[in-house]
């Protein structure tokens, strides 16, 4: 009897080790070939818009700004550029989520020295998975995982180390849009004590953050965009008590109604859900007034080093008025 258990315990024993074998192998393999799927240019990583930070000169962005699609609906860096000379990208994703937003300030970090950073609330409220959050963390070294599909478009330079984050975002994260359709604002805002449960993994992914960002030196400021369908007192109550809790300063523009006076019949491009630019423009004028006022930022407009971003304003202008037309082409 006990010759059957030591021969079905070495058995046991030898798949195990010849399993985790292969598993090693599999992950050597892969982590081998991911240097050649990874892109060479920031402009063919996932979410280009976003990693154009990746390009911007180093040590050149005061305000680095994430969340998800409500943060590069309602910031428009090039605004706040030319009326206060402030510099800002925002690192903006669709439905980004915290473990995303801290993969963005640590590449962020590796070339630029924020003094601030500003996380778009919607993203606290956003659920992520465990293996979501490990995805992230190994798509450096695993990126084969993301961008197999690569190997299509496979030439001799991606088979170099070498990696050049030249692609630099006109509009630096901010996406124009003009349309227009109106919202309801039928129970905005209205009135509550009540408080909206956070997912569980989200509170020590703040803190995470707000860690990250004192090492760097950097403040984080947590702000909740106007928004009629991702925002009410029940989520304002949770983060506001989470901002005192963790002693992060919080601005939500939609308790500003006088300072940020949002038109819903004109101002938002899905019925309330987002801004459009006639939004973004009043939510930008009142964040950069109040960024001025606090007088931490240098006015960079007349500094030659930051010429390229007066060029990147005039592009901008030219971009807003062909958005006007197509707005007035599909109304």
């Amino acid at each position: 009897m006990n010759y059957f258990k030591e021969r079905i315990n070495k058995r046991f024993v030898i798949h195990g080790i010849r399993f985790v074998v292969f598993v090693l192998i599999i992950a050597a393999l892969l982590f081998a070939l991911s240097p050649i799927f990874h892109p060479k240019t920031n402009k063919d990583l996932r979410d280009s818009s976003a990693n154009g930070i990746l390009g911007e000169p180093a040590g050149t962005i005061d305000v680095v700004i994430v969340g998800d699609s409500e943060s590069y609906s309602s910031f428009i860096p090039l605004q706040m550029w030319n009326d206060y000379g402030i510099t800002s990208y925002v690192c903006g994703t669709p439905k980004q989520t915290l473990d995303y937003s801290e993969d963005f300030l640590r590449k962020a970090f590796q070339r630029q020295q924020p003094k601030l950073v500003v996380l778009e609330t919607n993203a606290i409220f956003r659920k992520f998975s465990f293996s979501s959050a490990l995805l992230i963390k190994a798509d450096e070294s695993f990126s084969i995982y993301r961008y197999h599909d690569r190997w299509k478009k496979l030439s001799l330079s991606d088979f170099s180390a070498d990696v050049d984050n030249n692609y630099i975002e006109n509009d630096k994260g901010y996406r124009i849009d003009g349309c227009v359709k109106s919202g309801n604002t039928s129970g905005y805002m209205k009135p509550s004590d009540e408080k909206e449960k956070i997912p569980v993994r989200n509170k020590p992914y703040l803190e995470s953050i707000k860690k990250l960002c004192e090492e760097n030196g950097a403040e984080l400021m947590l702000v909740s965009t106007p928004s009629l369908k991702n925002w009410n007192c029940k989520r304002h109550n949770t983060v506001a008590e989470l901002a005192e809790e963790l002693g992060i300063e919080y601005v939500d523009m939609n308790t500003l109604s006088r300072e940020v006076p949002i038109d819903w019949t004109s101002d938002t491009k899905d019925a309330g859900d987002h801004l459009n630019y006639r939004g973004a423009e009043k939510a930008t004028a009142y964040f950069g007034k109040y960024l001025n006022s606090k007088n931490i930022f240098e006015d960079h407009r007349n500094n030659v080093a930051y010429s390229d971003w007066n060029q990147a304003y005039g592009n901008f202008l030219v971009e807003i008025e062909k958005s006007k037309l197509q707005a007035n082409r599909e109304v």
